[in-house]
């Protein structure tokens, strides 16, 4: 339910989550044990936990596959909060607004699509039709290469996805 509107649609994700309060909280330990997900274009810590560029055994493939699995309901999110609010879809255009205006009406479309999913409003049933058809973004960026020889000098996050790798997926 976090958001931020600060930087430009161009900015890429990690740049954002690098710069966000929400990084900061986790860094500091305020959420405790509890883990985020992010692709592969993502920094892997020990609090977000990507997935394996090269799995070199069944349960880190396994690992991937859910990881991958769970990651797709974030982007149907993302597909159903466009479909609610056209103004967000590619098809519709783009916001011909000065910046901070288009930040607001995001903001504005986050708040409401997040009080109709607590108050359990149905989507009309041409939005829940299009969930999934939202193309992949060809601005993502490639994904980060992992570090060549993790003995050296280990992600912060290594030990912790390799411990859920062991305890879940081997």
């Amino acid at each position: 339910m976090h958001y931020s509107v600060r930087y430009p649609g161009s900015t890429h994700d990690s740049f954002i989550w690098n710069n966000s309060r929400l990084r900061a909280r986790f860094a500091a330990g305020e959420f405790q044990d509890y883990l985020l997900l992010g692709d592969s274009g993502y920094p892997l810590e020990r609090y977000l936990l990507t997935p394996f560029a090269n799995p070199r055994t069944r349960g880190e493939e396994r690992y991937n596959r859910s990881h991958t699995r769970t990651r797709v309901l974030i982007e149907q999110t993302f597909g159903l909060l466009k479909s609610r609010f056209r103004c967000l879809h590619r098809s519709g255009g783009s916001l011909q607004y000065e910046p901070r205006k288009c930040a607001k009406m995001v903001m504005a479309c986050m708040y409401l699509h997040n009080k109709c999913v607590r108050r359990r409003v149905p989507l009309p049933e041409v939005l829940l039709k299009a969930v999934g058809e939202d193309e992949e973004d060809p601005d993502d960026p490639p994904p980060l290469q992992e570090a060549a020889d993790t003995r050296l000098r280990p992600p912060p996050g290594f030990q912790t996805r390799n411990n859920i790798v062991d305890n879940f997926f081997a």
